[in-house]
Formats: structure tokens, C-alpha cells, sequence
């Protein structure tokens, strides 16, 4: 399970964060790197279609790794969840 991270890019929307979760199979870790690198960057993994809409510039990372028991296999040493954004309710 691959988490996520989403957030504004730009003096507008600076500070809007959110997180998104996807499962990837691959067959190491290294191989999962080389697909999320090349999928966020082809935009064939687009995480930002399922979170709110972040008007102007974005950045999208993985930032949490868990293998198929839950156990955390990789986190992004800038990610702190505590700054994560709290959908608003429609």
C-alpha cells in the first residue's frame, strides 16, 4: 500500500495537504521506486483525482510504504501527518 501526498505548490495554496492511498504490486522495493517515479511523472498514476481539488500548482510524492502485513517499509524522512488537511464537508 503506497500513500500518497498531495499538496499545494504555489504562495496560494501553500500549507493545503492531503493523502491518498493505492495498492501497487511489484516485485521489490527498488522495481516499486522506478514505478512511482515513472508514473507520477508520465502522470499514468494520477493520486490527485482523489482528493479535494488544490486550485493553482501541486505536488504529488509517495510518502508512506506498507507491505502486504501493514508494516511500514518506507517513509519519506520531510513527511509529517500532523500537517495533513482535513477534507471539508460538502
Amino acid at each position: 500500500m503506497v500513500t500518497f501526498q498531495v499538496a499545494g505548490d504555489d504562495e496560494m495554496n501553500r500549507g493545503i495537504i492531503y493523502t491518498t492511498q493505492k495498492e501497487f504490486e511489484s516485485e521489490n522495493l527498488d522495481k516499486l521506486f522506478v514505478l512511482l517515479e515513472e508514473g507520477i511523472e508520465n502522470e499514468s498514476i494520477q493520486p490527485e483525482i482523489d482528493v479535494p481539488f488544490i486550485e493553482g500548482d501541486i505536488n504529488v510524492e509517495y510518502v508512506l510504504i506498507h507491505d502486504d502485513n501493514k508494516k511500514e517499509i518506507y517513509r519519506d524522512e520531510d513527511f509529517d501527518e500532523s500537517k495533513v488537511s482535513k477534507p471539508r464537508s460538502l
